[in-house]
C-alpha cells in the first residue's frame, strides 16, 4: 500500500503518513516553496506508534528552517530512513530494551526520483518494549539541530533550480493537461510554481488565466445543461443550483441570463411567488485577471483535495529497495 496522507492542501489518501501544516489548505498555499512529510510504507522496520512521530519531526524541521511543511505540491518531500544500528537488554531491573538508530531524512523530487539533500543523525533509547525505545529514541531528534538548517536550504535551492530550469516542461505539461480536459490538475501545476522563480511563475500566472478560461468554459456548458433539463421538469430550484455556478467570465453567461429571465416570466405568469434568484454580477472593483487566479487556485487547491490522491500515490521502491 502506498498511500500518503496529506494534511493540508491533500486529503487523506491512505494509512502510511504522510502530514503538512493545516487541515485542508488555502489557496495562497500554492506558489511557495513547501514540502510534504511523508512516511512511505516502504519505510519498512518503522513501527506504525512511530510514524506519526518521525512525521511531525519531519514537518517540524522544515518548519524550523523556513520552509513550511505545506503539501500543496506533494512533489517535493522529505522523507526517513532508519536503521537499527544495535539493539540489547539493560541489565537492570526490569530489564529494558536499548535500541540505537541511525535516522536518514531525505529531500526528494519523488516524480523524477531524485535526491536533492539529506542528512544522518544517531539517537538512541530506552524504553519497556522495543516500540517503545523506538519511540523514545526518535523524540531525541533535535529539530532544532545545526545540520538541518544546510539540509534544508539545499532541498530549496534544488527545487528552485528545478523550476528555472524546467519552467518550459512545466508549462507545456499543463497545456497538455488541459487538451485532456485535466483543467484542475493543469491549474494545480501552474499556480505551484514558487514565486520565487519569477520568471517561470509570471508564465505560469499568465498561462493560468488561458486556461481557467477554458475551464471556466467547459463547465459553463455543463451548468446550462444540467439548468435547461431541470426547468424542463420545472424543478426551478435545481436550476436555480446550476445558474448559481455560472459567473459573468463564462462565455454562456448570457444564456444563463436568458433563462433565468424566462423563468421568472414563468413564474410570474403562473402566479407563482416571486423566484429570488439572480444571476451573479461582476464587482468592478476587483481587476479580471486577478480574479480569474484566485478562482483558478481555488480550482486547483480543491482538486488536490478531492479524490485525486492517486496522482500523488509515488512509487518509492526507488529509494527503499536499492
Amino acid at each position: 500500500m502506498r498511500k500518503i496522507i496529506i494534511l493540508t492542501a491533500l486529503a487523506f489518501i491512505g494509512y502510511s503518513t504522510v502530514s503538512a501544516q493545516n487541515s485542508q489548505g488555502k489557496t495562497d498555499d500554492l506558489g511557495r516553496i513547501a514540502l510534504a512529510t511523508v512516511v512511505p510504507d516502504q519505510a519498512e522496520g518503522i513501527p506504525q506508534s512511530a510514524r506519526q512521530l518521525i512525521a511531525n519531526k519531519m514537518e517540524q524541521i522544515a518548519v524550523q528552517n523556513g520552509l513550511g511543511a505545506s503539501a500543496a505540491n506533494p512533489r517535493f518531500c522529505i522523507v526517513p530512513l532508519v536503521n537499527v544500528l544495535s539493539k540489547e537488554i539493560t541489565p537492570t531491573a526490569p530489564p529494558m530494551q536499548a535500541l540505537n538508530l541511525d535516522v536518514t531524512f531525505y529531500i526528494v523530487d519523488a516524480a523524477s526520483q531524485i535526491i536533492f539533500s539529506q542528512t544522518s543523525i544517531q539517537v538512541k533509547g530506552v524504553g519497556q518494549t522495543e516500540d517503545k525505545a523506538y519511540i523514545q529514541a526518535l523524540k531525541n531528534v533535535n529539530v532544532k539541530a545545526g545540520q538541518f538548517k544546510g539540509f534544508v536550504e539545499k532541498g530549496k535551492e534544488k527545487i528552485v533550480e528545478y523550476y528555472n530550469s524546467q519552467c518550459d516542461v512545466v508549462l507545456k505539461g499543463a497545456q497538455a493537461l488541459a487538451g485532456q480536459k485535466k483543467y484542475e490538475e493543469s491549474l494545480y501545476t501552474l499556480l505551484s510554481v514558487p514565486d520565487v522563480c519569477r520568471e517561470c511563475f509570471d508564465k505560469s500566472m499568465d498561462l493560468s488565466i488561458e486556461i481557467y478560461k477554458q475551464y471556466a468554459n467547459y463547465k459553463c456548458t455543463e451548468y446550462m445543461a444540467g439548468a435547461k433539463a431541470a426547468w424542463a421538469n420545472m424543478n426551478v430550484d435545481k436550476a436555480a443550483e446550476y445558474l448559481g455556478k455560472i459567473t459573468p467570465d463564462m462565455e454562456c453567461y448570457n444564456d444563463a441570463v436568458q433563462l433565468t429571465d424566462q423563468i421568472t416570466q414563468k413564474q410570474l405568469a403562473d402566479g407563482a411567488n416571486v423566484w429570488q434568484f439572480k444571476m451573479k454580477q461582476y464587482d468592478d472593483s476587483i481587476e479580471k485577471d486577478k480574479m480569474m487566479i484566485q478562482a483558478g487556485k481555488e480550482v486547483a487547491v480543491a482538486w488536490a483535495y478531492w479524490g485525486q490522491g492517486q496522482y500523488f500515490n509515488w512509487d518509492w521502491n526507488w529509494l527503499y529497495k536499492k
